[in-house]
């Protein structure tokens, strides 16, 4: 996978998120699909509802804040094995030209399919995962938050 494959699989997942086109997110993404806050246990969506449901939080979540565009800097690739690549970014959520929030680190597991590069599982900061779910704000600092405080600075 060139650092080129991954922008514009990359592109299609903002497109997707921003526009709420399920369709095209489905395409992009394997099922099972693994999300794993950094340094915290993993959830698995093992079927299509389940996707649909995680995926209507997160568009109703970033119109909430007018999100119009998610950034993904490239780090870097890690080979894992036969066909699946880790893919590293730092994410940029922005509204207009700003900063939603500080951006965070991002690893991103992509496997060879038949059709092109799906994603097969997201490791984000907790924040941002909780954020996804509805589970956390946004403070005026820009960091994710719960209700008990500062959540998945990095």
């Amino acid at each position: 996978m060139a650092e080129r494959a991954f922008q514009e699989l990359g592109e299609l997942l903002t497109k997707a998120l921003i526009s709420g086109d399920f369709a095209l997110y489905r395409s992009i993404l394997t099922l099972p699909m693994k999300f794993t806050p950094k340094d915290g246990p993993s959830y698995i969506l093992l079927d299509e509802a389940s996707l649909r449901e995680d995926f209507d939080l997160y568009v109703s979540i970033i119109r909430l804040h007018g999100v119009t565009d998610i950034y993904r800097q490239f780090l870097g690739f890690d080979p894992i094995g036969e066909g699946q690549i880790a893919v590293r970014v730092v994410t940029h959520i922005l509204v207009r030209a700003n900063l939603l929030v500080a951006p965070f680190p991002t690893r991103m597991v992509v496997q060879e399919a038949s059709d092109g590069w799906r994603i097969a599982e997201i490791e984000s900061s907790e924040g941002h995962l909780n954020w996804t779910l509805g589970r956390a704000l946004v403070s005026p600092q820009g960091n994710f938050e719960t209700r008990g405080g500062v959540d998945g600075e990095d």
